[in-house]
């Protein structure tokens, strides 16, 4: 799992469809990951996303919030990434997301507690 305060990216392509993964650690009162930007610019529709909270205690504080921003600053989510659940797996689906046109994108977490885990998937077409 990546360092408190950051996120480990794996950036891969299949065909046509994009794979995005952050594996995430919160910080001690951070709001914003450093270390969350992708090295890849990206254009499509967001397809599906999926949020894995970390078990036991490295669970999230309930109610923790996710933004997937492009280079305007514009969460991509459409705040549906918003209010997650501390021990449930929650998905996305194509008609709630956005698209988004050559642009990095930064993953945000906040209200998830100190040194908590979890894993964000996003497919993009």
């Amino acid at each position: 799992m990546a360092a408190a305060g950051s996120a480990q990216i794996t950036e891969e392509v299949y065909n046509s469809v994009k794979l995005i993964k952050w594996a995430w650690t919160s910080g001690t009162g951070q709001t914003v990951l450093v270390d969350n930007t992708t090295e890849n610019f990206y254009t499509g529709k967001l397809l599906f996303m999926t949020s894995v909270p970390g078990a036991g205690g490295d669970a999230p504080t309930d109610n923790y919030d996710i933004t997937i921003l492009d280079k305007n600053s514009i969460d991509l989510l459409s705040d549906n990434g918003l209010n997650r659940a501390t021990a449930t797996t929650e998905s996305i689906l194509e008609t709630s997301l956005g698209a988004v046109a050559n642009s990095k994108l930064a993953l945000n977490i906040a209200a998830a507690g100190s040194s908590n885990t979890g894993v964000c998937f996003l497919w993009i077409r």
